[in-house]
């Protein structure tokens, strides 16, 4: 968290304090959850969402008594979905350490993530308004839909660009959209820069889901924290793959990912094809898109240190290799 916020002034402080509002708003004499999440928050990851609060709330005027117990409803909430997810895909790593389920086992890890929920909602109605704790319900009633549908759709090559954009709006950008628009309505924002933010938001957050899928084809292990084609092996079927297969007039990664084959299939062949038939230069025209769409959004925020600091957030984020 702190070498990603550096050159945020303050916000190493903000975020420091949201992790120990988490910390007393999780206290629990269960040993299980006790021990989860005492490991789990003690290396909490980049805080983006809890930060994009508090930045999207630097645009009105901010109480950091109700900012910050929001910007900790918002954590525990994400926090909670990588939970189920690792369950979901049964992922041995989170963070680059062992995921909840592999040590405590998948039933208490749901049971684990189900807490984490319910400390979210209680946090949520004590300092935020009836609206948004109705916002934040209707969030997770879609993060759950999407979460069936990408179950359902595993191994299945036939998804379309359109439905994948469906399932990363739940998987990502509304949670992304969800923490600007809390930020700024709570620190009583003028209304159309709070729609604004919330655009900016879903963009942000839209890009930064694409970005992480080309990663998958892309990136390195080192940084990853996972192998290489991890979301492949679990049958996740992203934009790059999607886009690949429009061009494969020959058909062999058709034939690699046929819904009898891809569980066997060379992962190896499968992101090597992607490359080679431009799945993932096609994918980064999209990340791009969805780019300059938050940059242009940000780009009519009323001027000041806090649209400085939003703009530096997105291409902190999204003007990266991939």
């Amino acid at each position: 968290m702190a070498d990603f916020w550096t050159s945020f002034p303050g916000m190493d402080t903000a975020l420091g304090a949201v992790s120990e509002y988490i910390k007393g708003a999780t206290a629990s004499s269960n040993p299980i959850i006790k021990e989860a999440l005492s490991d789990l928050f003690a290396y909490p990851g980049k805080m983006l969402r809890p930060g994009m609060l508090i930045l999207s709330s630097q645009f009105g005027t901010p109480d950091p008594k109700r900012i910050y117990p929001l910007a900790a409803a918002i954590e525990m909430l994400h926090t909670a979905t990588l939970i189920h997810d690792d369950v979901i895909d049964d992922s041995p790593l989170r963070r680059g350490l062992p995921a909840i389920h592999t040590k405590f086992g998948k039933k208490d890890a749901v049971l684990i993530g189900d807490f984490l929920l319910s400390r979210c909602f209680l946090v949520a109605a004590e300092y935020t308004t009836p609206q948004n704790a109705i916002n934040l319900g209707k969030a997770i009633s879609v993060i759950c839909a999407m979460e069936l549908d990408q179950d359902a759709d595993r191994w299945k090559p036939s998804l379309s660009v359109r439905n994948y954009v469906k399932k990363i709006i739940g998987k990502t950008a509304l949670l992304f959209s969800l923490a600007c628009h809390v930020g700024a309505a709570e620190a009583k924002t003028p209304e159309q820069v709070t729609e604004r933010l919330r655009r900016i938001g879903y963009n942000i957050g839209m890009a930064f889901q694409i970005i992480d899928d080309i990663l998958d084809y892309t990136g390195n292990e080192s940084e990853l924290k996972k192998p290489v084609g991890n979301d492949l092996r679990s049958g996740l079927v992203t934009l790059p793959l999607i886009c690949a297969l429009r061009h494969d007039t020959e058909g062999t990664l058709t034939r690699l990912v046929q819904t009898d084959n891809f569980p066997r299939s060379d992962i190896a062949a499968i992101l090597s094809l992607t490359q080679q038939l431009g799945g993932v230069a096609e994918a980064r025209n999209y990340a791009q898109m969805y780019t300059d769409r938050a940059l242009r959004e940000i780009g009519q925020l009323p001027k000041g240190k806090a649209k400085e600091n939003m703009e530096q957030l997105a291409k902190k984020l999204l003007i990266r290799t991939y």
